[in-house]
Formats: structure tokens, C-alpha cells, sequence
């Protein structure tokens, strides 16, 4: 009876097939299980999956490297998904996303200005919020994007976001109930949702938020994309609509 031999080279051959299947399968489990896991708010909210803007991620890769990557080394721009609060066609050619903080006066401008821009172009603009408040649960900003989100589930997040900014320096719990009041909401719905008492679960979806600008390397806010093109701190109606023509005209 023969043997085959086993030469070195056969040997490398095999590792380097080995190594390349279990990086391609840390890759697909990453891709597929663990990004639903941290957007697993907006995949249970949602039909589509989410509208991504990735890195290229294969230039320069080495097969027999398995690390497995982080969200920011896959992520070129926001996430685009159901549950962020927005207005405007789900199916327009631009997005103005917005990160922001009801405890940041100018960061309601900000948003305003995007709506302003947004009316120009009401049938192919979109405008999108998220969330960036500090990531310390107890503070007022934390808070003050629960408020917001709990409209939300009242489809009230826009009138209530734009009094949680008027009131930037004053956001408690009072605050936020008296807002809701007086924008006509269901108090007792509201105040529960705050409270953490009633689905749905909005605290996941700040934190896919966060977790989002901070792999996008976001220091501060606001802060607006346009698609995927960051744009200057301070905007002027006129650069942000120069910004959207751009992109209107690819």
C-alpha cells in the first residue's frame, strides 16, 4: 500500500485554506450576527435592512489575519433605518442627517435649518435624527432623548423635540411632562414610556446611536451628513442646500 507524502508545501496550503475559511467566517458572523445585534432595535422595527454607507474593507486584506473588525472599520456614514425619527420620503436620493443633544441650543438651529432646506426639496430630501446625547443615563441629555423618543411612539417627535430644544437648560422629568402636555399627547402613555414601564424599548435605539457616532468618530455636535458627506459644524441655509444640490445632481 502507498502513501502520499505530505510535502511542506502541501501543509502551508492547507493552513492557508483553513486560516482563509475561518477569517471569511468571522467576517460573515460579524456582518450578519453581530451588526444586527447592535442595531437589534432597529432590525426587529423595520422590513429592509438598514441603507449603510461601508468602508471597503477588502483592500489590503491579509486572509490569514482573523481579527475580527470593529463597527468603524465598516460604517462611512450613518445608518439610515426606521426607528431614528424622520421626515420626508423614505425613498429620497438625499438624506440630511442630523447628530444632536437637546441639552445644545444650537443644535435645534441646526435642525431647523435642515428643515428648512428639506422644504425646498419636500418630494426628494429626507431628514433624519439622531441621537447624541452623554452616554451617563442619569444625565438630563440622556433624559431629554428618552422624552423625545417617547413621543416618537405618539408620532408627536418633532413638535416635542423642537420645545425639548427651547428649553435646552431646563430638561427634567417636569419639563418633559409639561411639553408633552401641552403638545397633546397621552401624559399617562408618555410618562410610563419614560419610566421605562411600556414597550417600545427606546433606550437600545439611542444607544445604537451612540454607539454609531462614536465609530464615526463624532466629538461633538451637531453634526450633519449629507448622504454620506460630512458637512462643517456651522452651516449657513446656503451651504447646506449647495450640499444637497450635489448630491441631487450625481
Amino acid at each position: 500500500m502507498t502513501r502520499k507524502r505530505i510535502t511542506a508545501n502541501t501543509a502551508y496550503t492547507r493552513t492557508f485554506i483553513i486560516l482563509s475559511l475561518g477569517a471569511f467566517l468571522l467576517f460573515a458572523v460579524f456582518l450578519f450576527v453581530v451588526i444586527p445585534l447592535l442595531f437589534g432595535t432597529r432590525a426587529k422595527q423595520q422590513t429592509a435592512a438598514p441603507n449603510m454607507y461601508l468602508k471597503n474593507t477588502d483592500a489590503g486584506a491579509d486572509p490569514l489575519l482573523t481579527a475580527v473588525p470593529q463597527l468603524k472599520d465598516i460604517i462611512a456614514g450613518p445608518v439610515l433605518s426606521a426607528p431614528d425619527p424622520a421626515f420626508g420620503p423614505a425613498d429620497a436620493p438625499v438624506s440630511i442627517t442630523v447628530y444632536t443633544n437637546f441639552s445644545c441650543w444650537y443644535c435645534g438651529q441646526t435642525v431647523a435649518l435642515a428643515q428648512k432646506v428639506q422644504a425646498e426639496f419636500p418630494e426628494r430630501v429626507r431628514v433624519l435624527h439622531k441621537d447624541f446625547p452623554n452616554a451617563n443615563k442619569a444625565y438630563a441629555s440622556y433624559q431629554a432623548a428618552i422624552a423625545g423618543r417617547c413621543a416618537q411612539a405618539q408620532n408627536k417627535f418633532w413638535d416635542v423635540s423642537a420645545r425639548l430644544y427651547e428649553n435646552y437648560n431646563e430638561l427634567s422629568k417636569d419639563t418633559f411632562l409639561t411639553i408633552a402636555k401641552n403638545a397633546g399627547l397621552n401624559v399617562t402613555q408618555f410618562e410610563n414610556c419614560l419610566d421605562a414601564k411600556t414597550t417600545p424599548p427606546v433606550v437600545p435605539a439611542i444607544d445604537d446611536d451612540i454607539a454609531e457616532a462614536n465609530a464615526l468618530g463624532i466629538v461633538g455636535v451637531p453634526l450633519v451628513y449629507v448622504n454620506n458627506r460630512e458637512l462643517p459644524a456651522e452651516l449657513t441655509s446656503e451651504e447646506l442646500k449647495a450640499a444637497v444640490e450635489r448630491e441631487l445632481s450625481h
